[in-house]
């Protein structure tokens, strides 16, 4: 068991850091605030963290990606979301539609959708929540009925992100009334024309959420994504990704916290002496670090074990469900020792926090997560 990174993950590391002290942190505040996230600006963004591997990490290198392994890609992808959470969400997900493009698409569909997004030419979305079933999957309304040559979808799906400018959706829909019978279809806007609402929320503003809605949406039948009513196992085995590297974005926040909670209990004096000499934040902030540090481990062995091509269902559960739990203590616990600037718009503390405490709800809420990693460790099920 090595706690290092090796040598290619330290320079990888350090050039994310880099870019993002010189690129990304400088307008993080500012842009985070416009609402909805432009289009444009998102494009521009994208384009700019390419060459670091945050669209074509762990895509491997026939298919055009850099084939790092997902540790490595784990490493880099906390010190995006140490810049800016908004940010590492659209870059997540643009990245996880791609490995299920990598995974069941043809090479038609590769050539179509999965090189444009590898270059930030298009920007996916995938849509698997509905209004009224989330952490449910199994409840989904949306249909896709067959019609000749193509599938009419219809249904509304919602909490999408990316899906406020998303070019092309991974659509999950029933294709027959019977248990988990779904499939998946590529959705491409500018054939298949599909309306979008944004939602505002808490956090993670730039990581725009969209309601996005199906109404008689035809979709040509050679856009069907993997087999028919497959799509159901195809989507659990995709989330194992999408929670991993929520914790991970959970640990970059925790991380920004941390660093600025240090920073300003060093600077920061009351009472004739610096704030960080006192007992009270030398408590915090230990017990800042030792979560900080757990937190990471525990997302970094998910990292190894898709690395080692196992199935993590129940481990990516846990990870995420800790990670998240943990970048809100962090941030709340910056945000005390900031006083009231913590509370400040002119300080990132309030952006962590909001940021950290929206990551416990997406892809899963912690009580959903808690319930798989409880199957996994006791190989008895709580819920359907």
């Amino acid at each position: 068991m090595d706690f290092q990174l090796n040598e290619q993950q330290e320079l990888l590391k350090r050039n994310a850091r880099s870019f993002m002290e010189r690129e990304i942190i400088p307008i993080a505040d500012e842009y985070d605030r416009i609402r909805p996230f432009p289009k444009e600006l998102a494009h521009e963004l994208l384009k700019k963290l390419a060459p670091l591997g945050y669209l074509d990490g762990p895509i491997p290198i026939e298919y055009g990606g850099q084939g790092l392994d997902f540790l490595s890609y784990g490493v880099v992808l906390e010190e995006l979301a140490r810049a800016w959470g908004g940010l590492s969400l659209i870059a997540l997900l643009q990245l996880g539609a791609e490995l299920m493009l990598v995974s069941i698409a043809t090479d038609e569909q590769g050539r179509k959708y999965l090189s444009p997004a590898l270059t930030a030419d298009k920007i996916l979305c995938v849509c698997f929540t509905e209004p009224d079933f989330g952490s449910h999957l199994v409840g989904i309304q949306t249909t896709a009925t067959r019609d000749g040559a193509h599938y009419v979808i219809d249904r509304t799906k919602a909490w999408i992100s990316n899906g406020t400018f998303a070019d092309v959706a991974i659509v999950l829909a029933v294709t027959k009334r019977e248990p988990k019978e779904m499939t998946l279809f590529i959705v491409d806007k500018e054939d298949s024309p599909f309306t979008v609402r944004d939602l505002p929320k808490l956090g993670l503003h730039a990581g725009a959420t969209a309601e996005v809605s199906f109404q008689d949406c035809r979709v040509p039948s050679q856009n069907m994504l993997g087999e028919k009513g497959r799509g159901y196992k195809k989507t659990l085995t995709a989330f194992e990704f999408w929670r991993t590297a929520l914790a991970t974005l959970s640990v970059g926040l925790a991380q920004a916290s941390l660093d600025a909670a240090l920073d300003y209990a060093k600077a920061r004096r009351a009472f004739d002496r610096p704030i960080g000499t006192f007992q009270m934040i030398q408590n915090m902030i230990v017990d800042m670090v030792a979560e900080t540090e757990a937190a990471r481990l525990l997302t970094c062995r998910v990292w190894s074990l898709m690395d080692r091509k196992e199935r993590c269902e129940g481990e990516a559960a846990l990870a995420k469900a800790y990670a998240t739990t943990i970048g809100v203590n962090v941030a709340s616990k910056a945000l005390q020792i900031h006083g009231a600037y913590g509370l400040s718009e002119e300080y990132p503390l309030e952006r962590y926090f909001r940021d950290a405490r929206t990551m416990t709800i997406p892809d899963g809420t912690t009580e959903i997560m808690k319930l798989i990693a409880g199957r996994r460790i006791l190989g008895i099920s709580a819920i359907a």
